[in-house]
């Protein structure tokens, strides 16, 4: 599978790397779109989901929310995650994985909850 490169902002901040955005596009040579993105994960702009480039302000905003409705219901569902982050499952799964993986959430089954 090829890798995916370039950038394009979404609605709620959101950066996607897509094949339909290609370097010849950008005018740039693929080697340097992949080192525009290094700059940006380790300048701290973007975040690298799965393969996927999300705005840092996005995530941090998006993990405010979902810390904020977990401590008010205690647990999310699938559908109430897909609710909260307004996005399809080819965003929401590998967020939802990320914030497992940030030691954010803990998924048991189905539903996640806050690890504290």
């Amino acid at each position: 599978m090829p890798r995916r490169r370039g950038r394009r902002r979404r609605p709620h901040g959101r950066v996607e790397s897509e094949a339909a955005l290609p370097a010849a596009e950008l005018r740039a040579e693929p080697g340097q779109v992949s080192a525009a993105l290094k700059l940006l994960i380790d300048g701290g702009e973007l975040v690298k989901v799965s393969d996927l480039y999300f705005a840092r302000a996005a995530v941090d905003e998006l993990r405010g929310r979902l810390v904020a409705f977990l401590e008010k219901e205690g647990q999310l569902s699938p559908t109430q995650w897909k609710e909260l982050v307004g996005q399809s499952r080819k965003f929401t799964i590998p967020l939802a994985e990320y914030f497992d993986a940030q030691k954010v959430t803990l998924r048991g089954g189905d539903l996640r909850k806050l690890r504290r």
